[in-house]
Parts: C-alpha cells; structure tokens; sequence
C-alpha cells in the first residue's frame, strides 16, 4: 500500500498519462487518411471536422480534460452500504450505537442481569438477540471530519476480546502478524500482538484520520499520546480502516486502555447488532436499551444515522468539485459556438455549393451542428476513458465505484449544450444559395 502523497501522486500521473496517450491516438485519426466514402451525413460532418484536425483536436482536448476530472472525482464518492448487516461495510455489521453521559457498568447481553433491568417480555427477548460490545473511551476531542478544529488530543477506544474476535469493518492496510494468520483469523487481533518493547501500544484507525486530520502516516508509523499520569506513551499504527461509523477514534485493546487511563471506569459507548433480532421484536429494540441503560444518560443512534452524518462532510466538497467542473465544461462547450461562426464564415463557398447541388437549408444546419458535436463526443470518450484508467485499481480494489450516473449526466448534458450552442450559431448566420 501506498501513502496518501504517493497514492494521489500515482493517480494524477497514471490519469494525465493515459489521457495524454488517448490524446494522441486521437489526433492521429484526425490528420490520417481517409479511404472510405462518405455514406451518411454523420460521416461527412466527421470528414469535415477531420478536415480541420488542430481546431477539431482543441476543442476534443478541453472537453477530454474537464471529463476527466468530473468522471474521476466521482468515482470517490462514498455511499450507504447495500447490506446494512454486512461486517465489512463501513457499519461493521453493527446496527446501532450507544453513547453515555456517564460511565456505566450495566451489560444488557448477561443474562443473568437482564431479568433485573424492569424490561417487558418482548424487550428481553429482543436485547437478548443483540450482539452487543460495550468500548471503554477517554476524554478527548473528536477526530472525524465533523470536527472544525485540530484534534489536539484525541479520543481513544478501548474494545475487548469479544469485539476483536466478531471483527467487522473493512481494513485498508495492516501490519504482518508475527505469527501465519488463520484464514478467519482477523486483523484486530494485531492489537492484542506483544511486541518486543512492552511498553508500546498497537493502535487502529480509520485511514482518513490518521493521514489526513492527525497526519501520522500509515502502518508502522509511531506517535505518543498522553496517559492519565501526564507521560507521554508511544504507540504504533497496526491497522488502517476504511471510512465508517469508527471515524476519529484512535482504537487500543482493552487491556491497553486499563492501563493508560486506569481512572476511567465503567463503558461510556456500545455498539449493537439487531440483525439477528426477529423482525416483529425489532421496535422493541430500542425501548430496551433505554431502559437498560436508563441511568447512564443513553443516546441511542442508528449506524446508517451516524455513517449518513460522517460522509455528508465529504460528500458537501466532493458534491463542490463536481458542480465547479461541470459547469467548467459546460462553459468550454459553450464557446462551440464561436468556433462554429468563425468556422461557417470561413466556408461559405463550400456550403452555397452544397445547397446547389440539393442540400435544404435544414439539412446543412444540421451537418454543422454533427460537426460541432464530434470533436465534443472524441473529447468526453477519451475523458472518460482515461478517469476509468485511472482510478481502475482503486474500483478493483473496493475502494472506488464507477461513477455510471455522473458519466452518462455529464456526457448528455455537454452533448446538449454543445448540439444547442451550434444550432444558436448556424441559425444566427447567413449561408448564400448559390456559390459565389
């Protein structure tokens, strides 16, 4: 795996390469021979446009560049997990979190203590088919996206045994297991990993707040964190997650958090998993746990709620990125039609001649509007296809999606406004009947 610099590094110059290549292909075509006749008005408005290869390429060139970066920037939109209950999503399977006002040591998922929590039947039955872990977490500030401010001493989490052997979430990047990992084996468990210096702590983040709000790095990278004590402890990053309901906490194994915040008693999150609770019990999920956890001061919120919440930050500068380059291209398309003046003023001989030999005037305007629209088309096809070059691995890799939607939104808007910028032109110029 990469580094963040070197990744966006790679991406740019892998794009811009294959970009470049298609560009150059592209003008070939245009100054090449032309062996075959012309059999439509579509080939005719091609041969013309190819009959002037250095206007037809610019104008190709400038839609090529403006589709490359919509196309390639939508790829990284991130969206809601198809299968909320699937562990790899960004939910990690897990369906609902639970945050305390005050530390608490009440677990719903001991049965012996259910029966003892004033719940009605139907709500043990329903909490008793959860899934729950409850995380220990230190006081700190918040270091996902939603937080304005630098994160100057960040939130740690410590999760138990239970919760590393569930697993869940989706790794980016992490560390070699000093030991042949099974094949069920998970990549938590790197956090119960004893290294040669006892006092170094094996951390997991999610990748965007390690590289990117707390800037540290990727695996293997060190930085310190302040114990309850005031001292400065080292800790390792062992794991890198993918965007998800964990964003902005540092993660340690919960034997590691007893010892550097032994003053923090009690469990102050917990993470549910209803998805194996009936679905007639499903409401009674809910009315459970605050009851259960009713001296605690609970606030109870879906993960999909909180996953919604994260991504509307990236989503707002993605969606940003996309609308300025959109409306870029349809602007450079729009100058179409001052190519298109200056190209019909150039051959108003050849187009007289072709409405002496039988071409209406409807006919000829729609020839120039084809001539218009080619270059635009070569210049969205080899935009596109250089985006998809680009960010293909990072497709194959899960981390990036095919952006059809925005692909085949901007290629019908820019074919539109290119098609209705020429018509405006052509019906604005005057073409002669008969050769001069």
């Amino acid at each position: 795996r990469l580094a963040a610099a070197a990744a966006v590094g790679l991406f740019f110059g892998c794009g811009l390469a294959a970009l470049v290549c298609l560009l150059v292909l592209l003008r070939g075509w245009l100054v090449g021979p032309r062996p075959a006749p012309v059999r439509s008005l579509a080939d005719l408005a091609a041969r013309s446009a190819a009959a002037r290869p250095g206007r037809a390429f610019s104008i190709a060139a400038m839609v090529a560049c403006g589709q490359f970066l919509v196309a390639a920037v939508s790829a990284f939109a991130v969206r809601q997990p198809v299968d909320p209950f699937d562990r790899a999503a960004p939910t990690g399977g897990w369906t609902a979190i639970a945050t305390f006002a005050e530390p608490t040591a009440v677990d719903p998922a001991d049965r012996d203590a259910l029966g003892g929590l004033g719940l009605t039947a139907a709500e043990e039955r329903a909490v008793a088919s959860c899934a729950i872990a409850r995380l220990r977490a230190s006081g700190g500030d918040d270091a996902s996206c939603t937080n304005l401010y630098a994160a100057a001493r960040p939130l740690v989490v410590g999760v138990g045994s239970d919760f590393i052997a569930r697993g869940g979430f989706r790794f980016v990047a992490h560390a070699a297991d000093g030991e042949a990992m099974e094949p069920t084996a998970t990549p938590w468990r790197l956090l119960e990993r004893r290294s040669e210096d006892d006092d170094l702590v094996p951390v997991v983040l999610d990748q965007a707040t390690a590289q990117w709000a707390l800037k540290l790095g990727g695996v293997g990278s060190r930085f310190t964190l302040v114990d309850d004590a005031g001292s400065d402890v080292v800790c390792e990053i062992v794991g890198l997650l993918e965007a998800g309901i964990l964003q902005g906490r540092v993660i340690v194994a919960e034997e590691a958090f007893e010892r550097l915040f032994p003053a923090e008693s009690g469990y102050r999150l917990a993470l549910v998993d209803a998805s194996q609770v009936d679905p007639a019990d499903q409401a009674a999920v809910a009315s459970g746990l605050r009851k259960a956890w009713a001296d605690a001061g609970l606030v109870l919120e879906s993960a999909a709620d909180r996953l919604r919440r994260l991504l509307a930050v990236q989503d707002t500068f993605l969606a940003g990125f996309q609308a300025l380059g959109l409306l870029g291209l349809l602007l450079g398309t729009a100058g179409v039609a001052a190519v298109m003046l200056q190209g019909i003023a150039e051959r108003l001989g050849m187009f007289s001649v072709l409405r002496a030999i039988g071409f209406g005037l409807p006919r000829l305007r729609l020839l120039i509007v084809f001539e218009a629209v080619w270059p635009v088309l070569l210049g969205l096809a080899a935009g596109t296809a250089a985006a998809v070059l680009a960010v293909w691995p990072a497709i194959a890799d899960g981390v990036a999606t095919l952006p059809t939607r925005w692909i085949v939104a901007t290629c019908g808007l820019t074919l539109a406004v290119a098609a209705v910028t020429a018509w405006l032109a052509v019906a604005r110029a005057t073409i002669p009947e008969r050769p001069r």
